[in-house]
């Protein structure tokens, strides 16, 4: 029994030890990773380089000496990030892609310093097939770069900050009408950037805004656009949809047969002059009014 017992401590001492080895060269690479990030914010592009270099031999130690780690995870995002930093477009999408399959295939491994599973985190879906969206994009892959911003879609995360949530659904759209205008694609650039026209705190030179002037003036002057688009607001409509993960009342009206947002839910028990006048003010708050109204 005491045999073990003396066993069963020196097993434990091992594993103990084994954590505390690879929680250690974990430290030291997020130092590593310290000093390479302060190059690149400095200006120190040889610097940065040469850092790069030992923090890549890092990476690569380490995950050849603990191929099981609680901060393997980390590892690879650390890993794809750094190549993305210094535009190693190639290398940071494969970096990526390993990052992606290895979550797909470990969902219930846990962040090792919040130990919440790595599955629950939405944003870090989400911000992965962006960041894998744009280096399609960057290839001139937009086929593929569409894909990612579809996933990204089916992975939405809430966003607290009324300001941050308009910009992210414009950077959305703008990524969508990039790729569509790479693939020569009017109407889908339509489909795209007609529902954000209404979009608040989007400046009026925003590629989303000035993407949709650009493709509906092939086919109409700048008068009679705006005389559309201000008609299109005489009339309001609702049906239930999802904004910011939320399922609510979603108000729009029409524009180009197609529906225009409006990023207001408080129409309800609104009397028709009240309607009327809110209306007005969302037309005229609109950057792509603003526009055509120059």
């Amino acid at each position: 029994m005491r045999n073990i017992f003396s066993l069963l401590l020196l097993l434990c001492s091992f594993f103990a030890f084994g954590q505390k080895e690879d929680s250690v060269a974990y430290e030291i690479i997020r130092q590593t990773e310290d000093d390479f990030i302060e190059n690149i914010e400095n200006g120190k592009q040889d610097s940065a380089n040469e850092k790069f270099k030992h923090l890549f031999e890092q990476y690569d130690t380490f995950l050849l000496k603990f191929p099981v780690s609680d901060y393997t995870f980390s590892i690879l995002g650390g890993k794809a990030s750094a190549q993305y930093t210094l535009k190693n477009y190639d290398q940071a999408k494969k970096s990526y892609v390993e990052l992606l399959n290895y979550f797909e295939q470990n969902k219930n491994l846990k962040d090792p310093f919040l130990r919440i599973p790595y599955s629950e985190d939405r944003q870090f879906l989400y911000e992965l097939y962006k960041k894998l969206a744009h280096l399609e994009m960057i290839q001139k892959n937009y086929r593929e770069a569409i894909q990612y911003i579809n996933l990204a879609q089916n992975n939405p995360v809430r966003i607290s900050c009324g300001n941050g949530l308009f910009s992210e659904i414009a950077y959305i759209a703008y990524l969508y009408s990039e790729c569509y205008s790479n693939l020569h694609d009017d109407e889908k650039i339509c489909d795209i950037l007609i529902p954000v026209a209404a979009i608040p705190m989007v400046h009026e030179n925003s590629p989303t805004v000035t993407k949709l002037y650009e493709i509906l003036s092939k086919k109409y002057t700048k008068d009679e656009l705006r005389k559309f688009f201000k008609k299109s607001f005489k009339t309001l409509y609702s049906k239930q949809g999802v904004i910011n993960t939320i399922e609510n009342t979603i108000y729009y009206v029409k524009f180009m047969d197609r529906d225009v947002i409006l990023y207001d839910l408080n129409f309800k028990n609104l009397s028709k002059s009240e309607t009327r006048k809110k209306l007005n003010k969302i037309l005229h708050f609109s950057k792509f009014y603003a526009l055509l109204s120059k």
